[in-house]
């Protein structure tokens, strides 16, 4: 499909990086976290120690860089890593996660259910039939669908009802694996509808300046007053509704006015942004600009000499703190020049 072809030549990346600010550089240090991935991963194809969850990233990266079970140097890499998440899903009956008694375990499944959306999707227009790969795709996405909160968004434990209702953090990555398994064209029950009332939820998370709130309109407490979420509310609104939306448009601008990135010093929140970034260069214009000189080469300044990054100073709110996590959260941002198309939102 045209939203995940864009990445696929070497020559075309090379081109969208320097049209859209990017550098050599970055492509350099893309492959050589991609190689570092590589030389760090498990024989049964994870990476740890939250295996689910951080096996998804590193595909996820991979597959950001159109690396398939075809690639050359890096296909035996993305076929283990794709391997191990159908095996946990099928063995847990669609669930994806660890440990399905910790109740954080929605964050695991839906990054997981991303990656494995993608992977199906290259996989069929390859020609590449991996065993199971569908069946998990399937019913990883469906098992989302199936278990929104009544309030539109997801909760741990995915209780669907509930005072507490889920949270933005939980939400935003649902409401991606939900886009990708959109590319996969697979039949899904109950889509639209929960597209619909996610899409409701994710706007009524939205203050009045424009950031997004955690639970409410309102940031998690430990953040400051800092709106972290205003670029995965922004992400979610313009891959489900297009980048005129105006909610989107006005947490762009939030992040125009407020966000911060300094590896040495702090704030440096990579989770904030690896959505930010995304969000951000939809918009495009100055914004975008001005965003790009903020991160790009401290980023790429900060990656050591094996490829990874180590856990920044000033991290930000539940910060995971593993360098599996870090080195995958940064490779995807520095992958935001090619992994989307231009004037649709889509992030692929």
């Amino acid at each position: 499909p045209a939203t995940m072809r864009q990445r696929c030549s070497k020559t075309d990346r090379l081109q969208r990086l320097a049209a859209n600010g990017g550098t050599p550089k970055c492509e350099d240090a893309v492959v050589k976290a991609l190689r570092w991935m590589k030389k760090t991963q498990a024989k049964d194809g994870s990476w740890g120690p939250k295996k689910t969850g951080y096996t998804g990233l590193a595909l996820l990266a991979y597959l950001g860089h159109c690396e398939t079970p075809l690639s050359p140097e890096f296909g035996d890499t993305v076929t283990a890593a794709i391997a191990y998440l159908v095996n946990v899903n099928m063995k847990n009956k669609g669930r994806m996660a660890d440990h399905l008694g910790d109740r954080h375990w929605p964050y695991e499944h839906a990054i997981a259910t991303y990656a494995l959306c993608e992977s199906y999707t290259f996989c069929k227009q390859l020609g590449i039939m991996l065993p199971n790969l569908e069946q998990a795709t399937q019913s990883s996405v469906q098992w989302i669908i199936n278990n929104q909160n009544k309030s539109g968004g997801w909760d741990y434990n995915y209780v669907e009802g509930g005072g507490r209702g889920g949270d933005l953090s939980i939400a935003a990555w649902h409401m991606q694996a939900l886009k990708a398994g959109y590319h996969t064209e697979l039949d899904f029950r109950n889509y639209r509808k929960c597209i619909t009332n996610g899409v409701r939820y994710v706007e009524q998370r939205q203050n009045r300046n424009g950031g997004f709130g955690y639970t409410g309109k309102t940031p998690v407490g430990s953040a400051k007053g800092h709106f972290t979420l205003t670029g995965a509310g922004a992400l979610c609104l313009q891959q489900h509704r297009g980048t005129a939306n105006s909610s989107a448009r006005k947490g762009i601008a939030y992040l125009d006015k407020n966000a911060r990135f300094h590896w040495m010093k702090g704030p440096c929140n990579l989770y904030e942004h690896y959505y930010n970034g995304q969000a951000i260069m939809n918009g495009g214009g100055r914004a975008w600009k001005k965003y790009n000189a903020l991160f790009r080469d401290q980023v790429l300044n900060n990656q050591r000499p094996d490829g990874s990054w180590a856990t920044p100073r000033d991290p930000g709110p539940a910060h995971a703190g593993h360098t599996i996590y870090n080195t995958a959260l940064c490779t995807l941002m520095l992958e935001v020049y090619y992994r989307f198309l231009p004037g649709t939102g889509q992030i692929r």
